[in-house]
């Protein structure tokens, strides 16, 4: 899990006080936010980010994707430390616009046999990233919807989760159960499986540019490419030269036959001379 810190307003974080907190709690209290979703995969209560979402919750303006409202104890996100006031935005870096965009993607990749996910977004001033485990197990598993309203839930200023819960109880019952169907049909569309390959293939890009910044030990821009081309030159210069070297190993080689040869022929010229003294004698 990695903290990173985000640029903040100062303006965004002064206190309100008097009229001022009165207005800003009757606007909070007129507020409509977006209906909640419970997520199969994270085992939480999730709302997409709106102008809405954002005024309520004090949100930075370029902040998008869903807010945590609450988390189940001992569920998926509870054990992975994302909390109730979480921002999402990101799951394995494909882009969350709504709540179910979460659960499609992540049952996609179930579906494939990949289980492990890193999640990305914002804690306050604060970016997140959490490597995270979701099982096929567990992204089955029913949630009781009865049990949502007793969730750790995020506590801010005027809005009440319990209130929340109990005007969309009934809606968020139906958007469970219906959301099997739509994660289901959602995954195995054109358009969505075109997404996956083109956050794929830009991955990879992303990847095997940084393996060439990596191999650019010196740091001059000049990865691995140039060095191999280096090491062709120097390869095709070892052929050339290799049969100079067996040119040479072979004249070496004649000039001691020769020798051989020279060292032959020496006893035959002394028995020469010993063959004239017993002529004159």
């Amino acid at each position: 899990m990695e903290f990173i810190l985000k640029l903040t307003a100062p303006a965004l974080f002064a206190p309100l006080t008097g009229v001022a907190l009165l207005m800003a709690n009757t606007a909070l209290a007129d507020t409509m936010l977006p209906a909640p979703y419970i997520s199969r995969a994270l085992d939480a209560v999730l709302i997409p980010i709106n102008a809405d979402v954002i005024d309520m919750f004090a949100l930075y303006p370029e902040d998008t994707g869903v807010l945590v409202l609450a988390v189940q104890d001992g569920g998926i996100a509870a054990a992975n430390g994302i909390e109730p006031g979480d921002v999402i935005s990101f799951v394995s870096g494909h882009a969350v616009h709504d709540p179910i965009d979460l659960d499609t993607i992540v049952y996609y990749w179930i579906s494939t046999g990949v289980y492990d996910y890193y999640i990305d977004g914002y804690r306050g001033e604060t970016v997140i990233s959490y490597d995270t485990v979701i099982s096929y197990e567990s992204y089955m598993e029913v949630i009781e919807v009865s049990s949502v309203e007793s969730w750790s839930s995020y506590s801010y200023e005027s809005f009440s989760y319990s209130e929340f819960y109990a005007e969309y109880s009934s809606e968020m019952t139906e958007t469970y159960e219906s959301s099997e169907m739509m994660i289901e049909e959602t995954a195995s569309s054109e358009e969505f499986l075109a997404e996956v390959e083109a956050v794929d293939a830009e991955s990879m890009s992303e990847d095997m540019a940084s393996e060439d910044d990596m191999a650019d030990a010196d740091g001059d821009g000049v990865a691995d490419e140039a060095m191999d081309e280096d090491m062709t030159e120097e390869d095709a210069a070892a052929e050339e030269e290799a049969p100079a070297e067996d040119e040479a190993m072979a004249e070496e080689d004649a000039s001691a036959e020769d020798d051989v040869a020279v060292e032959e022929e020496e006893p035959a010229e002394e028995e020469a001379p010993a063959e004239e003294e017993a002529a004159e004698e």
